[in-house]
Protein backbone atom coordinates (compact mmCIF):
# COMPACT_ATOMS: atom_id res chain seq x y z
CA UNK A 1 0.00 0.00 0.00
CA UNK A 2 2.06 3.16 -1.52
CA UNK A 3 -0.62 5.31 -1.89
CA UNK A 4 -0.28 8.36 0.86
CA UNK A 5 -4.27 8.75 0.71
CA UNK A 6 -4.98 5.17 1.37
CA UNK A 7 -2.35 4.93 3.97
CA UNK A 8 -3.42 8.25 5.58
CA UNK A 9 -6.88 6.36 5.95
CA UNK A 10 -5.63 3.35 7.24
CA UNK A 11 -3.13 3.88 10.16
CA UNK A 12 -4.08 7.92 11.55
CA UNK A 13 -6.73 8.54 13.91
CA UNK A 14 -9.56 10.56 14.39
CA UNK A 15 -9.12 14.25 13.42
CA UNK A 16 -5.65 13.53 12.15
CA UNK A 17 -5.01 15.77 8.89
CA UNK A 18 -2.84 15.43 5.90
CA UNK A 19 -2.05 18.03 3.27
CA UNK A 20 -3.37 17.71 -0.57
CA UNK A 21 -0.61 19.28 -2.94
CA UNK A 22 0.56 19.23 -6.53
CA UNK A 23 3.29 16.52 -5.46
CA UNK A 24 -0.12 13.94 -4.26
CA UNK A 25 -3.05 15.05 -5.88
CA UNK A 26 -3.11 12.13 -8.63
CA UNK A 27 -2.12 9.45 -5.20
CA UNK A 28 -5.58 11.22 -3.91
CA UNK A 29 -7.37 10.42 -7.49
CA UNK A 30 -5.99 7.20 -7.44
CA UNK A 31 -7.87 6.24 -4.31
CA UNK A 32 -10.86 8.37 -5.41
CA UNK A 33 -11.06 6.61 -8.63
CA UNK A 34 -11.46 3.12 -7.18
CA UNK A 35 -7.90 2.08 -8.05
CA UNK A 36 -6.10 1.41 -4.73
CA UNK A 37 -6.38 -1.27 -2.42
CA UNK A 38 -5.88 -1.74 1.44
CA UNK A 39 -4.89 -4.58 3.11
CA UNK A 40 -6.72 -4.27 6.54
CA UNK A 41 -8.55 -6.83 9.42
CA UNK A 42 -11.80 -7.73 8.69
CA UNK A 43 -13.95 -8.64 11.57
CA UNK A 44 -16.12 -10.50 9.35
CA UNK A 45 -13.83 -12.99 8.23
CA UNK A 46 -11.63 -13.02 11.37
CA UNK A 47 -8.40 -12.17 9.41
CA UNK A 48 -6.29 -9.62 7.39
CA UNK A 49 -8.28 -9.14 3.73
CA UNK A 50 -7.81 -6.95 1.15
CA UNK A 51 -10.43 -4.84 0.51
CA UNK A 52 -11.13 -2.47 -2.58
CA UNK A 53 -14.06 0.17 -3.84
CA UNK A 54 -15.69 1.98 -6.54
CA UNK A 55 -15.30 4.58 -8.39
CA UNK A 56 -16.95 7.50 -6.90
CA UNK A 57 -19.70 8.96 -9.05
CA UNK A 58 -21.19 12.48 -7.56
CA UNK A 59 -23.51 15.29 -9.02
CA UNK A 60 -21.99 18.00 -10.46
CA UNK A 61 -22.84 21.43 -11.05
CA UNK A 62 -23.30 22.58 -15.13
CA UNK A 63 -23.55 26.26 -13.38
CA UNK A 64 -21.98 28.40 -10.98
CA UNK A 65 -25.45 29.45 -9.50
CA UNK A 66 -26.82 26.41 -10.06
CA UNK A 67 -27.69 23.19 -8.15
CA UNK A 68 -25.83 19.70 -8.69
CA UNK A 69 -27.55 18.35 -11.75
CA UNK A 70 -25.95 15.66 -12.81
CA UNK A 71 -24.02 12.60 -12.36
CA UNK A 72 -19.80 12.34 -12.89
CA UNK A 73 -16.81 10.08 -11.80
CA UNK A 74 -15.75 12.87 -9.66
CA UNK A 75 -12.09 11.61 -10.03
CA UNK A 76 -12.21 11.96 -13.95
CA UNK A 77 -13.37 15.77 -12.87
CA UNK A 78 -10.45 16.41 -10.47
CA UNK A 79 -8.34 15.30 -13.04
CA UNK A 80 -9.88 17.67 -15.27
CA UNK A 81 -9.64 20.56 -13.09
CA UNK A 82 -5.54 20.35 -12.80
CA UNK A 83 -4.86 19.51 -16.27
CA UNK A 84 -6.64 23.22 -17.28
CA UNK A 85 -4.30 24.70 -14.56
CA UNK A 86 -1.54 22.77 -16.31
CA UNK A 87 -2.74 24.26 -19.60
CA UNK A 88 -1.12 27.91 -19.12
CA UNK A 89 2.13 28.49 -20.82
CA UNK A 90 4.58 28.86 -18.03
CA UNK A 91 5.52 32.42 -18.04
CA UNK A 92 2.21 32.88 -17.47
CA UNK A 93 2.33 30.13 -14.53
CA UNK A 94 4.81 31.97 -13.31
CA UNK A 95 3.52 35.31 -12.89
CA UNK A 96 -0.21 33.95 -11.58
CA UNK A 97 1.42 31.82 -9.29
CA UNK A 98 2.52 35.00 -7.33
CA UNK A 99 -0.60 35.70 -7.01
CA UNK A 100 -2.73 33.16 -6.27
CA UNK A 101 -2.49 29.63 -4.35
CA UNK A 102 -2.97 26.41 -6.44
CA UNK A 103 -6.32 24.04 -4.99
CA UNK A 104 -7.31 20.78 -5.64
CA UNK A 105 -10.84 21.43 -6.30
CA UNK A 106 -13.34 24.02 -7.83
CA UNK A 107 -16.66 25.53 -7.35
CA UNK A 108 -18.02 22.14 -9.62
CA UNK A 109 -16.64 20.03 -7.40
CA UNK A 110 -16.19 21.32 -3.69
CA UNK A 111 -19.91 20.65 -2.28
CA UNK A 112 -18.69 16.83 -3.08
CA UNK A 113 -15.32 17.16 -2.15
CA UNK A 114 -16.15 19.08 1.27
CA UNK A 115 -17.16 15.34 3.45
CA UNK A 116 -15.96 12.36 1.25
CA UNK A 117 -17.01 8.60 2.30
CA UNK A 118 -14.25 5.71 1.40
CA UNK A 119 -16.75 2.65 1.49
CA UNK A 120 -14.31 -0.29 0.25
CA UNK A 121 -15.47 -3.70 0.80
CA UNK A 122 -13.64 -7.14 1.43
CA UNK A 123 -12.41 -8.80 -1.99
CA UNK A 124 -13.66 -12.38 -0.40
CA UNK A 125 -17.14 -11.21 0.29
CA UNK A 126 -18.57 -7.78 -1.02
CA UNK A 127 -20.88 -8.02 2.13
CA UNK A 128 -17.94 -7.17 4.68
CA UNK A 129 -17.49 -3.18 4.68
CA UNK A 130 -15.22 -0.72 6.25
CA UNK A 131 -15.81 3.04 5.65
CA UNK A 132 -13.55 5.72 5.94
CA UNK A 133 -15.02 9.48 6.47
CA UNK A 134 -12.51 12.82 5.54
CA UNK A 135 -13.85 16.14 5.68
CA UNK A 136 -11.61 18.71 3.38
CA UNK A 137 -11.09 22.73 4.41
CA UNK A 138 -9.16 24.21 1.44
CA UNK A 139 -6.02 21.99 0.91
CA UNK A 140 -6.01 20.24 3.75
CA UNK A 141 -7.94 16.38 4.62
CA UNK A 142 -8.78 16.03 7.83
CA UNK A 143 -9.87 12.24 8.99
CA UNK A 144 -13.57 12.76 10.85
CA UNK A 145 -15.20 8.83 11.17
CA UNK A 146 -14.32 5.14 10.56
CA UNK A 147 -16.56 2.24 11.14
CA UNK A 148 -15.59 -0.47 12.66
CA UNK A 149 -13.21 1.57 14.20
CA UNK A 150 -9.61 1.29 15.14
CA UNK A 151 -10.63 -0.55 18.33
CA UNK A 152 -13.38 -2.95 16.84
CA UNK A 153 -10.72 -4.06 14.01
CA UNK A 154 -7.77 -4.44 16.69
CA UNK A 155 -9.84 -6.34 19.63
CA UNK A 156 -10.70 -9.67 18.05
CA UNK A 157 -7.08 -10.00 16.08
CA UNK A 158 -5.68 -10.34 19.91
CA UNK A 159 -7.72 -13.55 20.43
CA UNK A 160 -4.79 -14.94 18.26
CA UNK A 161 -2.26 -14.44 20.96
CA UNK A 162 -4.34 -16.00 23.94
CA UNK A 163 -1.42 -18.76 24.93
CA UNK A 164 0.98 -15.90 24.89
CA UNK A 165 -0.59 -12.79 26.25
CA UNK A 166 -1.93 -12.77 29.63
CA UNK A 167 -5.32 -11.40 30.76
CA UNK A 168 -3.78 -7.98 31.81
CA UNK A 169 -1.77 -7.75 28.39
CA UNK A 170 -4.83 -8.53 26.35
CA UNK A 171 -6.70 -6.10 28.11
CA UNK A 172 -3.90 -3.07 28.34
CA UNK A 173 -3.65 -3.48 24.55
CA UNK A 174 -6.74 -3.34 24.08
CA UNK A 175 -6.47 0.02 26.18
CA UNK A 176 -3.68 1.33 24.09
CA UNK A 177 -5.29 0.95 21.13
CA UNK A 178 -8.51 2.74 22.33
CA UNK A 179 -6.48 5.53 23.42
CA UNK A 180 -4.74 5.71 20.10
CA UNK A 181 -8.39 5.47 18.27
CA UNK A 182 -9.68 8.22 20.65
CA UNK A 183 -6.18 10.18 19.32
CA UNK A 184 -4.09 9.73 22.94
CA UNK A 185 -0.91 9.53 22.03
CA UNK A 186 1.51 9.25 25.13
CA UNK A 187 -1.50 7.76 27.04
CA UNK A 188 -1.16 4.59 24.55
CA UNK A 189 2.42 4.46 24.85
CA UNK A 190 2.26 3.54 28.95
CA UNK A 191 0.37 0.64 28.11
CA UNK A 192 2.92 -0.39 25.61
CA UNK A 193 6.21 -0.15 27.75
CA UNK A 194 4.35 -2.18 30.20
CA UNK A 195 3.62 -4.86 27.89
CA UNK A 196 7.40 -4.71 27.00
CA UNK A 197 8.60 -5.16 30.61
CA UNK A 198 5.93 -7.91 31.19
CA UNK A 199 7.53 -10.24 27.61
CA UNK A 200 11.04 -9.49 29.47
CA UNK A 201 9.53 -10.63 32.65
CA UNK A 202 8.41 -14.05 31.43
CA UNK A 203 11.36 -14.34 29.66
CA UNK A 204 13.68 -13.76 32.73
CA UNK A 205 11.26 -16.62 34.53
CA UNK A 206 12.37 -19.21 31.31
CA UNK A 207 15.96 -18.24 31.90
CA UNK A 208 16.05 -19.37 35.42
CA UNK A 209 19.24 -19.90 37.15
CA UNK A 210 21.07 -19.22 33.32
CA UNK A 211 21.67 -15.66 33.98
CA UNK A 212 23.44 -13.56 36.49
CA UNK A 213 20.38 -12.12 38.80
CA UNK A 214 22.42 -9.18 39.92
CA UNK A 215 23.87 -8.24 36.67
CA UNK A 216 20.52 -8.48 35.46
CA UNK A 217 18.50 -6.58 37.98
CA UNK A 218 21.68 -3.56 37.41
CA UNK A 219 21.36 -3.88 33.24
CA UNK A 220 19.66 -1.28 31.33
CA UNK A 221 16.89 -2.45 29.19
CA UNK A 222 19.23 -3.33 26.21
CA UNK A 223 21.76 -5.15 28.01
CA UNK A 224 18.41 -7.24 29.54
CA UNK A 225 17.95 -7.98 26.21
CA UNK A 226 21.05 -8.75 25.20
CA UNK A 227 21.28 -11.39 28.34
CA UNK A 228 17.80 -12.92 27.66
CA UNK A 229 18.15 -13.20 23.65
CA UNK A 230 17.87 -17.10 23.68
CA UNK A 231 14.80 -16.57 25.60
CA UNK A 232 13.14 -13.88 23.38
CA UNK A 233 11.98 -13.64 19.69
CA UNK A 234 14.78 -12.40 17.69
CA UNK A 235 12.53 -9.48 16.54
CA UNK A 236 12.75 -7.93 19.67
CA UNK A 237 16.69 -8.97 20.21
CA UNK A 238 17.43 -7.36 16.62
CA UNK A 239 15.58 -4.15 17.67
CA UNK A 240 16.58 -3.38 20.86
CA UNK A 241 16.02 0.52 20.08
CA UNK A 242 11.88 -0.23 20.43
CA UNK A 243 12.05 -0.24 24.49
CA UNK A 244 13.53 3.30 23.62
CA UNK A 245 11.35 4.69 21.20
CA UNK A 246 8.29 3.62 23.74
CA UNK A 247 9.83 5.28 26.80
CA UNK A 248 10.52 8.26 24.45
CA UNK A 249 7.33 8.73 23.74
CA UNK A 250 6.11 8.90 27.46
CA UNK A 251 8.57 11.52 28.67
CA UNK A 252 9.53 13.22 25.48
CA UNK A 253 7.68 12.99 21.99
CA UNK A 254 4.20 15.40 21.19
CA UNK A 255 0.95 13.41 21.49
CA UNK A 256 0.97 14.37 17.18
CA UNK A 257 4.13 11.99 16.91
CA UNK A 258 2.75 9.37 19.24
CA UNK A 259 -0.18 9.13 17.46
CA UNK A 260 2.31 9.40 14.26
CA UNK A 261 4.61 6.42 15.04
CA UNK A 262 2.00 4.35 16.89
CA UNK A 263 0.95 1.69 14.00
CA UNK A 264 4.62 0.90 13.64
CA UNK A 265 5.31 0.37 17.12
CA UNK A 266 1.81 -1.80 17.82
CA UNK A 267 2.82 -3.42 14.86
CA UNK A 268 6.55 -4.01 16.37
CA UNK A 269 4.46 -5.80 19.29
CA UNK A 270 2.33 -7.51 17.14
CA UNK A 271 5.95 -9.14 15.05
CA UNK A 272 7.22 -10.20 18.40
CA UNK A 273 4.07 -11.96 19.48
CA UNK A 274 3.88 -14.04 16.75
CA UNK A 275 7.41 -15.34 16.79
CA UNK A 276 6.71 -15.89 20.67
CA UNK A 277 3.73 -18.05 19.58
CA UNK A 278 5.73 -19.66 17.08
CA UNK A 279 8.17 -20.34 20.12
CA UNK A 280 5.63 -21.29 21.69
CA UNK A 281 4.35 -23.96 19.37
CA UNK A 282 7.50 -25.21 18.96
CA UNK A 283 8.60 -25.74 22.10
CA UNK A 284 4.57 -27.39 23.16
CA UNK A 285 5.51 -30.24 19.58
CA UNK A 286 9.02 -30.46 20.74
CA UNK A 287 7.84 -31.81 24.22
CA UNK A 288 4.85 -33.83 23.05
CA UNK A 289 7.25 -35.79 20.03
CA UNK A 290 9.82 -35.84 23.16
CA UNK A 291 7.19 -37.89 25.36
CA UNK A 292 5.83 -39.36 23.10
CA UNK A 293 9.08 -41.08 21.93
CA UNK A 294 10.24 -41.86 25.75
CA UNK A 295 6.75 -43.44 25.42
CA UNK A 296 8.15 -45.98 22.77
CA UNK A 297 11.63 -46.43 24.28
CA UNK A 298 9.78 -47.44 27.95
CA UNK A 299 8.06 -50.51 25.59
CA UNK A 300 10.89 -51.82 24.02
CA UNK A 301 13.34 -51.87 26.87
Amino acid sequence: MSNVFAEFLVNQGLYDKIEITEDNINALCDLIDGKEKISVYCKECGQMRVYGMNSMITLMKRDISEKASFGSSLAESLRSHQSIQNMSPKSEQISVSRDREWYWTNWQTEEATRVMTFPFFCAMDNTHHIDYVVRTEGNTMIKIGQYPSVADMEFPKLKEYDKVLTEEDRREMGTAIGLYASGVGVGSYVYLRRILERILSQAREKAGDSIDVEIFNRSKVKGKIEMLKDYLPPFLTSNKTLYGVVSKGIHELSEKDCILYFPVVRDCIFMILDQWEEMRKKEAKEKEISAGLAKIASKIK
